[in-house]
């Protein structure tokens, strides 16, 4: 370790249970019962259901045992803070990887948002992290080079599926069928920044098989027959649909979409997709809400459709959005998602996890509980030509590190 002391058991077992109870990496633990250390070199988790994909969220970076108050505790990374208050990484030169790392030492600086850009252009930063649809937007004007990679950040789109035409099933497909992904991909988000996804798993999710997306039905006469089957039609030439009320009658409704002011991104998503629906006769209104008041509604269940992101843990477990608590506002419950679910997370075999993966699809586009949108892409901007190997992830900007190489002349 950075220190010089040796990496053990018990400093990863520490580390492991502080991240059970604080930060950011809490609710990807959260199917963990009991973290142990056996020696020096054996660490036990205990998980509460099975998860053959577990070690896919241990990417979290161990730091000495009993040194989580430390501004800078002791981790087992080949840079090492030069000093407590100096912003500068230096090479650990005890590191396994001394030797090969591209550069001895990397220069940090705080600043606003609104500065990022400025600085980039005027050579005083090397490297900037972006999501490039969050809602602040980065405008570079020097030549540079953008590396985009998959994430597991999911948008989509929510359902109080408490009240009104929310309660049928048919009316939710209906709305998943309405959406023009590829649109909002490519006019809003500028292509690169995300992939379409017409189901519930990322098109990145390793065993990925585009024959899911296959259906009888082109989407648009889906859509039509779903909503006649919910018995939706504009049943007073109004241009308005109407539900009827089974007894020779109907209702009128309206829907309620709620989103998030503060992200132009959602807001164009949200006003494309509500457009598209009152094409077909819906009677719909986007509800734009600073962030307090959109969490408000979204906890009062004042709404009846919302814009909603959630970054899945590298597993792809969808229970916040599918079991209760977590992140399922609109209540979109069913029991059958619990032992899909749980059969996705401990299937071993890739025939396996491909057939479960297929089923807990299936089970979404057919009941609906939210209509997937797209996988947001996040970025690294560096000047243009002046590094290459560069091959970024959602768990490291700096993946393989060693295989970088970095131009120092065209950084100055």
């Amino acid at each position: 370790m950075n220190d010089g002391s040796w990496l053990t058991a018990d400093d990863v077992a520490y580390t492991l249970s502080q991240a059970l109870i604080r930060g950011r990496y809490v609710n990807r633990f959260k199917s963990v019962d009991k973290v142990t250390s056996d020696g020096d070199m054996t660490v036990t988790v205990v998980l509460y259901a099975p998860n053959s994909r577990f070690i896919n969220l241990l990417d979290v970076p161990i730091i000495k045992s009993g040194t989580i108050e430390s501004r800078n505790p002791p981790g087992t990374g080949p840079y090492m803070f030069a000093d407590e208050e100096v912003l500068r990484l230096d090479r650990f030169t005890r590191h396994r990887d001394f030797t090969a790392l591209p550069v001895t030492a990397i220069y940090l600086r705080t600043c606003d948002d609104y500065e990022l850009a400025e600085l980039f252009d005027d050579g005083e930063l090397s490297l900037l992290w972006d999501d490039p649809s969050d809602a602040f937007d980065i405008r570079l004007n020097s030549f540079y080079e953008p590396r985009f990679y998959e994430t597991s950040a999911m948008q989509f789109v929510g359902v109080n599926s408490r009240q009104g035409i929310m309660r049928d099933q048919d009316v939710r497909r209906a709305i998943g069928c309405s959406i023009d992904r590829q649109y909002i991909v490519e006019e809003v988000l500028a292509g690169q920044q995300a992939s379409a996804a017409p189901l519930a798993l990322s098109p990145a999710f390793w065993l990925y098989d585009k024959a899911w997306e296959d259906r009888d039905w082109d989407p648009l006469v889906e859509m039509t027959l779903l909503l006649v089957q919910a018995g939706l039609d504009d049943y007073n030439n109004d241009s308005f649909l109407e539900i009827t009320d089974g007894f020779g009658g109907y209702e009128e409704f309206s829907v309620d979409f709620i989103v998030n002011s503060e992200n132009t991104h959602r807001v164009k998503a949200a006003h494309k997709i509500a457009d598209t629906l009152k094409q077909i006769g819906f009677n719909i209104s986007v509800r734009e809400l600073p962030w307090e008041s959109f969490m408000d509604a979204l906890n009062t269940g004042d709404f009846d459709m919302y814009y909603g992101e959630i970054v899945l843990s590298a597993d792809f477990n969808l229970s916040p959005l599918l079991l209760p608590g977590g992140l399922n506002y609109g209540g979109t419950v069913s029991s059958e998602y619990r032992p899909l679910i749980e059969n996705f997370l401990m299937a071993r075999s890739d025939d396996d996890v491909r057939l479960t993966a297929k089923r807990l699809c299936d089970e979404i586009t057919i009941k609906a509980p939210f209509a997937p949108v797209l996988y947001k892409k996040y970025a690294i901007y560096t000047p243009l030509g002046a590094i290459s190997g560069a091959a970024p992830s959602q768990s490291s900007v700096f993946r393989n590190f060693t295989d970088w190489t970095i131009d120092l002349t065209m950084l100055a």
